[in-house]
């Protein structure tokens, strides 16, 4: 395939991607208000967008089956069709099929044949039902009035076609049968319009169509061609009255005749090659204003450039010096605004929860609804695309365990609609979401059970809240009586707390019995920049960022001594849990005689990092492990220091996580 027509494509198919999100968006808001028409008006754009489109690159079955569509579409804003839930269902399920389509676009795959065919026919007999005298009954009357009301209007549209219409992939033929859709026309082919080798079409239309209509049919062509209204009457049966018609060709049989060899040549090139471009989430939409703040930037760094270099020929040291905090600011305003164009809102997963909750509450027959709070909270792209499966198991894991059935949910006072709520917000450098429903809770003698038929516990054991919701985390747990599509097969919390762990973050369960149950997850903000402290132990570096940092103090090594048996330390009239990095990256050499300690903040409380010297602020420019790193678990990243030296993040909620099972481990041994 020509490298210019691929490029098109695969842009397409990522625009595609989310103007589907956009579709699905629009049919579950519908479903919830259906006589919104500014709703019906914004589906029916995105299924004519997308044929449009697919029908420039090659998509000849999603133009086939969005054409279906978008003719129902059109049929419900006349009003001729009465939208419904069973609408709304088969309109979601082809959401679910043209995703399917922009990777098996020759229908290659059975399953998706089969359901092609299946859906065609279902949208076929709901536009049947337009000839239907009960619906002509029910429309409304004032739709007929303004049915009485349309008049027809001639437009010119002039039409300058040339190669580069050929290399953006575009298919006149699409387009114009949009047009004759709406309305009747005939062509002229005009010579001698231009010195180029452009070809100029003289188009004489009629329709009872607005012009802003017309004009987004032709959007993919609106470089190319001049709309004008020349009457409010059809001039085109004067025309036929008074053999006036200078070319009795429409342009449909111009292109279908062959005249047209752009439209000849995209055709074959789309068929040359079966390869497909897979489904790439790379691309990240940016907001205008942080553009505009980093074009300025850069404006502002060569400004500050040019002035560098004239200090330096006249070596005039005092502007030199200015010239130079100048550079330092800049470069912190950079750090930020290029950071910021890496982040993306929670709320762009919050779609696919949305339909996931409605398909699986109806399929369990329970009545769920999604509330979210602040999902306008940003995150970075990487980020959010791990964060989605962790999230989509929480969701299905409150569906089918916490929200009770209707009946019982009446029984026990409560509304038949249970509710699942998703809140997200900032905390320091963290960024916490919890995943809360109203559902029965967690039943701990259940739990326990479960565990002592296991062989976890002894039969006698009395175990603390805690544990209790740990166990809902191990591979192969569930209480789940019987197996179902949804669960009770034991997989799924424990791939949420793996993929929470790979992502440095931490997540805490809570639950009342009755109330419901909560999660949340604590998130590290990922950053590739950082203010930070750098500290040493032996003769490594270590950083930690500075806005995590409670206090700096020393203290004496006889009271880390003293107090090593149950790791702890003395701060503010609380024993906080320290941690020696000797111990854990088994480092040679002793602490001196007055300690360091850094005392850190993190989701569950305090702690205290021992350390050989403090070496004060580092802004460091942080970079992933390599693949001898790669797999330990106490360091997130390193930066190189300025004099070539390595220092390395520690990762404070796994290091707290190993304390913690290490003094869990020593309370077992200590009971039995």
């Amino acid at each position: 395939m020509d490298p210019i027509l691929q490029k098109f494509r695969s842009k397409f198919i990522e625009e595609a991607y989310q103007l589907l999100d956009q579709l699905e968006k629009t049919l579950l808001e519908l479903e919830q208000n259906q006589q919104n028409i500014d709703l019906i008006h914004a589906a029916f754009r995105a299924m004519h967008t997308l044929k449009g489109t697919s029908g420039m690159y090659g998509f000849e079955a999603i133009s086939e089956f969005t054409h279906q569509f978008e003719s129902l579409f059109q049929n419900i804003r006349e009003g001729k069709i009465e939208l419904d839930r069973n609408i709304i269902e088969i309109s979601l399920k082809s959401v679910d099929h043209l995703r399917q389509l922009l990777q098996d676009e020759n229908l290659e795959k059975n399953e998706n044949k089969s359901t092609h065919t299946q859906l065609i026919k279902e949208v076929v007999v709901l536009l049947n039902r337009i000839e239907s005298p009960i619906l002509n009954e029910n429309k409304p009357q004032n739709q007929s009035n303004n049915n009485e009301e349309e008049k027809t209007f001639t437009y010119q549209i002039l039409l300058r076609t040339d190669e580069k219409l050929f290399f953006r992939g575009i298919n006149l033929l699409n387009i114009f049968k949009d047009l004759s859709e709406r309305g009747n026309f005939y062509i002229e082919h005009l010579k001698n319009m231009s010195n180029d080798d452009a070809d100029w079409w003289n188009i004489i239309y009629t329709t009872d169509a607005q012009e802003e209509d017309i004009r987004e049919i032709l959007m993919f062509i609106e470089d190319n061609c001049f709309v004008s209204r020349l009457s409010e009457r059809n001039l085109i049966e004067q025309f036929e009255n008074t053999n006036q018609i200078i070319d009795e060709k429409s342009i449909l049989e111009y292109i279908e005749a062959g005249n047209y060899d752009n439209t000849r040549k995209e055709s074959s090139l789309t068929k040359e090659s079966n390869t497909k471009v897979p489904h790439s989430n790379r691309r990240i939409a940016v907001d205008s204003n942080k553009l505009d703040l980093l074009m300025y930037l850069v404006s502002e760094l060569i400004t500050v450039n040019a002035q560098l270099n004239i200090a330096h020929e006249k070596t005039d040291l005092i502007n030199l010096g200015r010239y130079l905090e100048k550079l330092d600011s800049l470069s912190k305003h950079f750090r930020n605004n290029a950071l910021e164009l890496r982040l993306v809102p929670l709320a762009d997963i919050v779609l696919r929860f949305q339909r996931m909750i409605r398909d699986l509450s109806k399929q369990l027959q329970k009545k769920i609804k999604l509330i979210t709070h602040g999902v306008e909270v940003e995150l970075d792209k990487s980020t959010i695309d791990q964060l989605y499966e962790p999230l989509m198991h929480i969701i299905r894991n409150c569906i089918d365990h916490g929200i009770e059935q209707p009946s019982i949910r009446r029984q026990k006072g409560k509304s038949e609609e249970g509710t699942i709520t998703i809140t997200a917000s900032h905390s320091g450098n963290h960024v916490i979401i919890t995943v809360e429903d109203d559902g029965c809770g967690i039943d701990h003698e259940k739990v326990r059970r479960k565990a002592v038929e296991k062989g976890i516990w002894p039969e006698n054991y009395k175990p603390s809240e805690k544990e209790i919701y740990d166990l809902i985390f191990l591979p192969g747990f569930s209480t789940a009586q019987s197996l179902t599509a949804v669960s009770g097969r034991g997989v799924g919390m424990d791939v949420v707390l793996k993929k929470i762990q790979d992502l440095r973050g931490n997540i805490i369960v809570s639950s009342q019995r009755e109330v419901g149950t909560k999660f949340t997850i604590y998130l590290q903000q990922s950053m590739a920049i950082l203010d930070t402290l750098l500290f040493t132990v032996e003769n490594q570096f270590f950083v930690v960022p500075i806005s995590d940092i409670e206090v700096c103090e020393q203290t004496s090594l006889t009271n880390i001594i003293n107090r090593e048996h149950t790791k702890t330390f003395v701060f503010r009239n609380q024993l906080i849990p320290y941690v020696n990095l000797r111990q854990h990256f088994q480092l040679t050499g002793e602490y001196p005689s007055k300690v360091k300690v850094i005392v850190v903040n993190h989701s569950q409380g305090n702690l205290a990092i021992l350390a050989d010297k403090i070496v004060g602020e580092h802004q460091a420019v942080l970079k992933p492990l390599g693949s001898m790193l790669r797999n330990q678990k106490f360091i997130t990243s390193a930066c190189q220091l300025g004099d070539g030296n390595m220092a390395f993040m520690l990762d404070i909620a796994e290091l707290n996580r190993s304390l913690t099972n290490n003094l869990y481990q020593q309370h077992i041994s200590i009971q039995n």
